[in-house]
């Protein structure tokens, strides 16, 4: 929820977020310049002090590319007194256009001056059967695997899926692996056949565009001084962004996957 929120804050869209433009692009993969994610630092229990005083600092400087900046405190609630007392003091007098988001465990933690200048907004876990019902209708596992997902995650769908997804993974980037090595190869329609087994999973199938993307990335950057390889995996890039928000929509995901590797492969000719 959290960088869902802080998505909608640097998208440069109409309709936010868009999902299409450079701010919600760079705020999927992790890399949106504008949005800082302060967490514990290894070997350390707490938020500490430093960690507040720096992120006050950033918050007074001028945004890079949105009209404003994002600053996720996880852990929020393990904050000591001298941490709290610091962040109350930017939360007391704000820099324009910023945006703090403070995740905890317990608010009952926080400071109540920190809470009186916080939107609060409580998040509880479904029911184990309302979880389980959500995530058998959204994807294909087996509701054993769910069940124990669920078990190890106190009904949390977020990280019961992220479970579930962490046995799949090394499955999901073989196939955006041999799906883009086809596409280099001009081989539209081998490249389909890799789709097939994803076609009747809207879930499975947004995995495998997250793979695609970073993939892509990958190649982007791996081609650095290759200028022409290089703006061609930025075009490949930008055709399977600018579709993603076609799997929100019921568009046939045969459809969807056929127009996509069309326009990848017009792109290597």
């Amino acid at each position: 929820l959290a960088k869902y929120l802080a998505q909608i804050a640097v998208c440069q869209g109409e309709h936010k977020p868009c999902g299409a433009c450079k701010g919600c692009h760079l705020a999927t993969v992790g890399s949106h310049p504008d949005i800082e994610t302060i967490a514990i630092e290894e070997d350390k229990k707490t938020i500490t002090v430093g960690q507040i005083r720096d992120t006050k600092n950033m918050a007074y400087l001028s945004s890079h590319t949105a009209d404003c900046r994002v600053f996720i405190i996880e852990k929020a609630d393990t904050m000591n007194s001298s941490a709290s007392n610091s962040l109350l003091k930017v939360l007391e007098e704000p820099p324009a256009n910023t945006f703090f988001i403070l995740l905890v465990e317990s608010k009952s933690s926080l400071l109540e001056t920190i809470l009186s200048r916080c939107t609060v907004l409580s998040l509880f876990a479904p029911s184990k059967d309302e979880a389980l019902q959500y995530i058998l209708s959204k994807t294909d596992f087996d509701e054993k695997s769910v069940i124990d997902a669920l078990n190890q995650s106190n009904n949390n769908i977020g990280k019961s899926l992220e479970l579930l997804s962490g046995a799949k993974l090394s499955k999901g980037v073989k196939i955006a692996e041999e799906y883009l090595n086809l596409i280099e190869q001009n081989l539209e329609l081998n490249a389909l056949k890799e789709t097939i087994p994803i076609e009747g999973n809207r879930l499975a199938a947004n995995d495998f565009t997250k793979q695609l993307k970073e993939l892509l990335l990958k190649k982007v950057k791996d081609n650095i001084n290759l200028k022409e390889s290089q703006k061609e995996y930025l075009k490949m890039y930008d055709i399977v962004s600018k579709m993603d928000p076609l799997l929100i929509t019921n568009i046939n995901l045969t459809l969807f996957f056929t127009l996509r590797t069309s326009n990848l492969v017009n792109i290597k000719n």
